[in-house]
């Protein structure tokens, strides 16, 4: 008779789940990211293939390794925050568009059924793939997936050498793999929708992503008329400063403004603290100034760049959360890891202020 398994046991079905699970990454992708998890668990990886397969065999039969942990890491590696955002309205004509219905219908008319639905779980391709379409509870989503290596230093492996008279010091990293996620999502019954690039996609590869995903957005509804949805970050991040300095009839302790860049012609004014933590008007000389300009007055100034802290005191939001605006490129970069809600509750926030 089989025992019951204690509380820090795995459960039969558990550890069958968990080897097809693991089974399905490295069949997607190799064992190359799912070392990196053995790793962080302090489980012993091996030197070559066998040796691997039979560790991973024992970590998960010895409940040392368990189903939550592969899904805390998938989680973290697609996860939410450390993005740049682009913020839309939809428009009456755009929301008339987004049934599950007429997008299904969109989606076969563009070859795409294939990913329908599709699995978001195992993908780490090498170049950036549509790997999931879907609408559920009047959220139409679409995701990108791509490998994005970093180096990570390994100070134990650092070592010195001493070559004639020169004494040579050599730093070693180790490459660790990670996933970065481009996603799409429109929020129906919020009227709300943003296009989401991941940090480690910079540069042209930053606009190429963009470029990819207005070319899928376009085969499945009108994409210019959701571009004039697009929330106007420039009259966000001023009317986000006015509004949140002390005795403006705010509330000023929702919202803290770091720093402040506000631009008329060709000149601007800044108004910033010195600490990240901290808004500028926490400084009583420099709130006296700051108060002065008036809310008539803003409309001689455009917001070039904002660095506000929602606090926590924000419905949804269980700790304080860094988010910096971008003006002249309608950009918003959440600078922490976020979980969904928490990004969902800033946008919602950001767009109440245009």
């Amino acid at each position: 008779m089989t025992p019951e398994p204690t509380e820090s046991q795995a459960t039969a079905a558990e550890i069958a789940s968990l080897k097809r699970l693991a089974a399905g990454i490295i069949r997607a992708q190799g064992n190359r990211f799912v070392k990196d998890l053995l790793r962080s668990k302090g489980i012993r990886i091996g030197t070559n293939k066998d040796e691997f397969e039979a560790n991973l065999n024992h970590a998960i039969e010895s409940s040392h390794l368990r189903i939550d942990d592969v899904r805390a890491w998938l989680a973290d590696v697609e996860g939410w925050g450390n993005q740049h955002v682009y913020l839309y309205k939809l428009t009456p004509s755009v929301s008339s568009q987004l049934t599950e219905r007429k997008i299904h219908r969109r989606v076969a008319a563009a070859g795409l059924e294939g990913v329908w639905d599709g699995e978001t779980a195992l993908a780490f391709p090498d170049e950036p793939t549509l790997t999931s379409i879907s609408f559920t509870d009047s959220v139409f989503r679409l995701v990108w997936q791509e490998s994005s290596p970093n180096w990570t230093p390994e100070p134990e492996k650092n070592y010195t050498k001493q070559e004639g008279l020169d004494l040579y010091e050599y730093r070693a990293f180790r490459q660790v793999e990670r996933r970065a996620i481009t996603r799409f999502e429109a929020h129906v019954q919020e009227g709300l929708a943003g296009l989401f690039i991941a940090d480690p996609i910079q540069g042209t590869e930053h606009q190429n992503a963009i470029n990819e995903a207005k070319r899928v957005i376009a085969l499945l509804f009108d994409l210019g008329a959701m571009e004039r949805g697009l929330v106007n970050i420039s009259t966000v991040s001023k009317n986000l400063d006015q509004r949140n300095v002390p005795s403006n009839n705010t509330a000023s302790d929702q919202v803290k403004t770091q720093r402040s860049r506000l631009a008329s012609g060709g000149a601007y004014v800044e108004f910033a603290a010195n600490s990240r933590d901290k808004a500028y008007w926490e400084e009583p000389a420099i709130q006296d100034v700051r108060k002065s300009v008036r809310s008539q007055q803003l409309l001689a100034f455009q917001g070039i760049d904002g660095v506000f802290i929602f606090q926590q005191t924000e419905g949804g939001l269980s700790r304080p959360l860094r988010v910096q605006l971008y003006g002249k490129e309608n950009r918003i970069r959440l600078w922490a890891s976020m979980d969904a809600g928490e990004v969902w509750t800033i946008l919602s926030k950001l767009s109440e202020y245009e």
